[in-house]
């Protein structure tokens, strides 16, 4: 079974780039947020729960520009992308390479025109579940099991509207098809116990 990538990212990235130290230029932030609601992503709203991340693969993660695996900033396996989960989220430290890329970022981040971070990864088997969101009356999805996260990236459009959402959407197709052929054997029931 080939498994297929989502892309999320986050509006609050709290992304930070700090002066060059003894470890060279260096941005710390959040790729991913527990507890946080989505914005509509095509017919559904999305939180990642704390646990989501307790048996994730995390062993070969990269840095991206905008996802783009040519503008690699920095990879875990390199040890210029560290990694560690908090009460928070998904907290990197990035070292940054000394690369056009890399430098047009530090100065854009200094500046403030990109300041948002985004994830992509892998949803384990059974790893998300539907209920309605009181709120809005839309499907609320909640991913509470990532069986790997395939990189984190500093984004110039956070907006959940411009990810990729496929498999998020079958999912959720999957979901409504069960909860209906659920209410139709139950109907054939009450119809069965009627006629009795």
């Amino acid at each position: 079974m080939i498994l297929e990538k989502e892309i999320r990212a986050i509006q609050e990235g709290s992304l930070k780039a700090t002066e060059e130290t003894d470890k060279g230029r260096m941005i710390t932030g959040y790729a991913l947020k527990f507890g946080t609601r989505s914005q509509n992503l095509g017919g559904f709203i999305e939180t990642i729960e704390k646990r989501a991340l307790q048996n994730a693969d995390m062993s070969d993660v990269r840095a991206l520009i905008d996802h783009d695996p040519s503008k690699i900033l920095g990879r875990t396996k390199a040890g210029t992308l560290k990694l560690s989960v908090d009460d928070i989220g998904l907290r990197f430290e990035l070292s940054l390479p000394n690369t056009q890329y890399a430098n047009d970022l530090y100065e854009n981040l200094r500046l403030g025109n990109v300041s948002n971070c985004s994830f992509g990864f892998h949803l384990a088997k059974n790893g998300d579940s539907f209920k309605r969101d009181e709120k809005s009356g839309l499907p609320l999805r909640s991913l509470n099991n990532i069986s790997r996260i395939t990189d984190v990236s500093i984004v110039t459009y956070p907006a959940y509207e411009d990810t990729d959402v496929s498999i998020a959407q079958r999912h959720l197709k999957q979901h409504q098809s069960s909860h209906l052929e659920k209410e139709k054997i139950k109907l054939e029931l009450d119809l069965i116990e009627l006629s009795l």
